[in-house]
């Protein structure tokens, strides 16, 4: 439980995380309140990184930018016939932990700062290089079974 507690944003976790974990202990741990955390922990990062911006441009609108142009390239590979489901499986995968590499360091590095956040030395700087590793092996895969 603590550790759902832990992916909400810090400046989230000092205001409400002792309160949140008592209601939670109080009404008990089920699949409905694991659903509502999870919901919560994104509605706290939206209002977080839509308060923060990278060269005028809100955080969240840019996360939505990328995610974007991952669909638009899946879109692109889908349309083609001669793509085989397993390939289409790779690729997707491979999106999706490119995305989410990029969303961790973007989030790790407004966390910490430049020097701090793109360095291996956090939690969240490892975890972000484990997603490019993923990123990476599934791409090739996706290369080697296409070709």
């Amino acid at each position: 439980m603590k550790r759902l507690i832990y992916l909400y944003p810090k400046p989230w976790r000092k205001r409400y995380g002792e309160e949140l974990e008592q209601v939670v202990e109080h009404t008990g741990l089920s699949s409905k309140i694991i659903i509502d955390l999870l919901l919560g922990i994104f509605d706290a990062w939206h209002v977080e990184l839509s308060e923060r911006t990278i060269c005028g441009i809100r955080l969240d609108r840019l996360f939505v930018l990328m995610s974007m142009f991952n669909v638009f390239v899946l879109l692109q590979l889908l349309s083609l016939r001669e793509v085989i489901l397993l390939e289409q499986i790779a690729l997707i995968i491979a999106m999706l932990s490119f995305l989410l590499a990029v969303c961790v360091l973007l989030v790790n590095v407004f966390k910490l700062g430049i020097t701090k956040g793109l360095s291996l030395n956090t939690k969240l700087g490892k975890l972000s290089m484990a997603f490019m590793g993923s990123y990476a092996l599934f791409f090739v895969s996706f290369l080697v079974l296409a070709n």
